[in-house]
């Protein structure tokens, strides 16, 4: 083949393929996917080009005009949003998707992939409440989350900050519930709280709720009867009422809780252990 023929066939293929490999599509790229109402996002636009001069354009869901324009300087188009600048006319607890393009003179690029960014909002907190303070594993426990309004869409129940229950806000709850994830103990402590959503299709959560403190007993972990002693806080030491209880395990070996007062959170120890 010719020299130069050969040299000319080359440039057109190497000149078509950084035409396939070239786009004028934007990047578009959002600091994070969730904020709080009242916080900011940092929303950037990327741009294929150095395309100084011309106008980055941002848009909001599906809607054809911007509600934001920024001057480009280089290849990057940055913006600073707060959660209300976000949502528009939206309520807080909506998700907004976001798309941007570049347009200068009578020339607009095509639209950036979309991001949706959800501003969370929250609700005053629930209360919570129990109907009993120790629970073998196969036993449950009524647990009531109580909403300062007529109406939620579901509740949601926590042991120290781990989910282990959603839905109705009124409920039972066995033992090895409670305890899911946990090492097998005799005495295990569970700190519950509760959380509300109060809207189906909005992300809208409560503040937590307060703290109720509750012992899952196993009287099937000791091999002989044990006495365990439980120290609270002065403040939770009313909750309990009885100052002991005992739970029977299925061999005879008894499990009996004494509770005593204490500045120390829960501390338990335990006696006769073989």
């Amino acid at each position: 083949m010719d020299l130069i023929l050969f040299l000319s066939l080359s440039l057109c293929w190497c000149m078509a393929a950084a035409r396939s490999l070239w786009t004028d599509k934007p990047w578009i790229i959002v600091s994070s996917a969730e904020i709080e109402d009242g916080e900011t996002v940092e929303v950037t636009c990327t741009l294929p080009i150095d395309y100084r001069g011309g106008d980055c354009r941002l848009f909001r869901d599906n809607s054809p005009v911007p509600f934001r324009l920024k001057t480009a300087t280089g290849y990057l188009c940055v913006f600073y949003l707060t959660s209300q600048e976000l949502l528009g006319r939206q309520p807080v607890g909506s998700q907004i998707f976001l798309k941007c393009d570049y347009h200068i003179q009578q020339y607009t690029s095509v639209s950036s992939d979309v991001k949706g960014v959800t501003v969370w909002g929250s609700s005053p907190s629930p209360g919570l409440s129990v109907s009993r303070r120790f629970v073998s594993p196969d036993d449950s426990v009524e647990v009531t989350c109580s909403p300062p309004l007529n109406f939620v869409h579901s509740c949601h129940f926590y042991r120290d900050e781990i989910h282990i229950a959603d839905g109705s806000c009124r409920r039972n709850l066995t033992g090895k519930q409670l305890s899911i994830w946990e090492k097998s103990t005799i005495l295990l402590p569970v700190n519950m709280t509760c959380t509300y959503h109060p809207y189906e299709h909005r992300y809208v959560r409560s503040e937590p709720s307060n703290h109720n403190l509750l012992f899952v007993v196993d009287a099937s972990r000791a091999s002989s009867s044990v006495d365990c002693k439980v120290s609270v806080e002065d403040d939770q030491l009313a909750a309990f009422g009885r100052s002991s209880w005992t739970n029977v395990g299925a061999d005879g070996p008894t499990v009996t809780v004494q509770v005593t007062n204490s500045v120390l959170m829960p501390n338990e120890t335990c006696s006769n252990i073989q």
